[in-house]
């Protein structure tokens, strides 16, 4: 059924958040570009859906080609964060990732290129999961902007790297 309600007043009443807190989000560039930028890259990187069992193949497909130099400090900044328990703990929901556990324990200097690539999508995977299937409400979204951010310059390198492979998306990427 068609509604006649604002965008911003019908967001609010789906999420169960004030309409307040959604227009701050609307109006927020991290929030709005995260979501774009994920469009793009389940479509360009995962044919269209991105499943948690399917990362570990794309990080070993991606890894020989892909230059990391543009993706280390944001895999820094998420392997150092998430060698806080609670950290960890708030993005997994309590879920176990044996893998991600693995990868953690090592020091970052002995991690693979592949196995950076996993620790980003990993991550990407779980902050998309977290704002659309997440107990979360709208303002709990913005407390997270830098993670968010990272999170968005990673899909951009990575969407760019798939465009330069297999071009689909017209004018290209710069």
């Amino acid at each position: 059924m068609p509604t006649k309600s604002s965008f911003p007043s019908w967001l609010s009443n789906c999420l169960g958040n004030s309409e307040a807190e959604i227009r701050r989000l609307l109006t927020d560039e991290s929030a709005l570009y995260f979501l774009i930028a994920w469009s793009l890259f389940e479509s360009k990187c995962f044919q269209g859906f991105v499943k948690a069992e399917d990362i570990e193949d794309f990080a070993e497909r991606a890894s020989p080609t892909i230059d990391l130099t543009a993706l280390q400090e944001s895999a820094w900044h998420f392997y150092e964060r998430y060698q806080n328990p609670t950290l960890r703990k708030r993005l997994m929901h309590n879920k176990n990732n044996p893998r991600l556990l693995e990868l953690l324990a090592k020091p970052f200097s002995d991690i693979r290129n592949e196995e950076i690539i996993y620790l980003l999508v990993f991550v990407i995977y779980r902050y998309r999961n977290n704002i659309f299937h997440g107990n979360k409400g709208v303002q709990s979204w913005l407390n997270y902007q830098e993670q968010i951010k990272h999170c968005t310059r990673v899909m951009q390198v990575m969407i760019s790297h798939a465009e330069t492979k297999k071009p689909t998306m017209g004018y290209g990427i710069q």
